[in-house]
C-alpha cells in the first residue's frame, strides 16, 4: 500500500546494498538482496508508517537503532546466500502488484530511468510518435524489453536506484523530489509481508460494524500501520514461503490479529477526531491520478488506472507499431 510502509525497508535496503557491493564481484552475485532484506526485516521491530509525520518519527527511531540494523543485515548476508541448486518459485504477480511497481514496469516498456508519475503522459506520447513515425518510414523494428515484465522486479527496482548515466530519457526533478521517489520505488521489490492481506480484509469486515459517521474517520492506511507495529514482522520473497507464513498467521495468531484489527480502528479513529494528518506520499499519490487521468484522455478517453496501465501501454505501442493511431495527438504532431 503506498501510505502505509515499514520505514525500516529503506534503512535496510541502503544497509544490505552497501554490505553487498562490499563483497567482490564473484561472491555479490550470490545473494538476492530481497531475500537479505526479507530476512532483516523479520528480525527488526516494525515501524510501520502511514503519515508524513509518522515516516519522520519512524526516521528517527531507526537511526537510533542503525547499529542493530547493520548487526542483523550482517547476520541475514551469512543465513540467505543462494544455492544455484535451489530456485524459489517467485511470488505471484497479484501478490507483489502495486503502483510503485507499475510505475517500474512502463517505464522500462518506455525507454525512460526514474521515470516520475509526472512525466508518464510525455513519455508515453513520444514513445508513440516515434512508434508511428518508424512504420511510416517502413523500418519498424519492435523491441522486447530488456527485462522483460513482472517477472524481473528486482532488476527494474535495481536500474530504478542506480545513478549511472544511462541514454535512455529520465526524469529530471530537484534532489528532494528525487529523494522521495527513491524511497517510494521501494515498494517495488520482492517481498510481502504475509500479515498486510489479512488485515486489510479483517478491517473492511469490521468496517461494517461501524456506523458510517465513524468510517470516514477511520482510514485503512493507518489501521494497517497500527496494526502491523503490534504483531511480528513476517516477510516472505516465495509463494512456498508467503503459503507457510500465512498458515502459521493462520493457526497460531489468526484471534489476535482480529482483536488488533478492532483496536486499531478504534485508536485511528479516536486520533482523527482530534486531528487527521496527510498520508504519507500524498503529493505522489496527487501526481499520479492527474498522470493517469492525462493518459486516459490521450488514449481516446481510456479508464487507466495503476493495475491497468502495463496493458493499456503495451495496447497502445503494438497498435502504434502497426501503423494505427490509437491517442490523441498534440496540434503540432497531426
Amino acid at each position: 500500500m503506498e501510505s502505509c510502509r515499514n520505514v525500516l525497508l529503506e534503512f535496510v535496503y541502503r544497509e544490505a546494498n552497501a554490505q553487498i557491493q562490499s563483497l567482490g564481484s564473484g561472491i555479490r552475485s550470490k545473494y538476492n538482496i530481497d531475500e537479505v532484506i526479507a530476512y532483516a526485516l523479520n528480525r527488526l521491530p516494525p515501524m510501520f508508517a502511514s503519515t508524513d509525520i509518522d515516516l519522520q518519527i519512524k526516521r528517527q527511531e531507526c537511526i537510533a537503532i542503525q547499529a542493530n540494523i547493520t548487526k542483523v543485515t550482517r547476520q541475514a548476508l551469512l543465513a540467505v546466500r543462494r544455492d544455484p541448486l535451489r530456485l524459489p518459485e517467485p511470488l505471484d504477480a497479484i501478490e507483489v502488484a502495486n503502483a510503485p511497481y507499475a510505475l517500474l514496469d512502463v517505464q522500462d516498456r518506455l525507454g525512460w530511468t526514474n521515470l516520475m508519475w509526472c512525466d508518464l503522459p510525455k513519455a508515453l506520447e513520444d514513445n508513440l510518435e516515434n512508434a508511428i513515425a518508424k512504420y511510416n518510414s517502413g523500418n519498424l523494428s519492435p523491441r522486447v524489453g530488456k527485462y522483460g515484465s513482472f517477472g524481473q522486479r528486482q532488476l527494474n527496482s535495481q536500474m530504478y536506484l542506480s545513478k549511472a548515466q544511462s541514454k535512455q530519457k529520465c526524469s529530471v526533478a530537484p534532489e528532494s523530489k528525487q529523494k522521495e521517489y527513491d524511497v517510494y520505488m521501494m515498494e517495488s521489490h520482492h517481498l510481502v509481508h504475509s500479515l498486510e492481506r489479512l488485515v486489510i480484509r479483517m478491517a473492511q469486515n469490521r468496517a461494517q460494524s461501524f456506523p458510517p459517521s465513524d468510517l470516514r474517520f477511520i482510514r485503512l492506511e493507518d489501521v494497517l500501520a497500527r496494526t502491523l507495529n503490534r504483531l511480528p514482522p513476517l516477510y516472505a520473497t516465495s509463494a512456498k514461503g508467503l503459503a507457510h507464513l500465512r498458515h502459521y498467521a493462520q493457526m497460531n495468531i489468526g484471534s489476535e490479529v482480529a482483536i488488533i484489527v478492532h483496536e486499531s480502528m478504534l485508536e485511528a479513529r479516536n486520533a482523527s477526531y482530534q486531528k487527521i494528518d496527510s498520508l504519507m506520499f500524498s503529493k505522489i499519490r496527487h501526481e499520479r491520478a492527474q498522470a493517469l487521468a492525462k493518459v486516459s484522455n490521450l488514449l481516446f478517453d481510456q479508464q487507466v488506472t495503476w493495475q491497468n496501465l502495463s496493458e493499456s501501454v503495451s495496447k497502445a505501442l503494438e497498435l502504434a507499431k502497426s501503423g494505427k493511431v490509437c491517442w490523441v495527438r498534440s496540434s503540432n504532431k497531426k
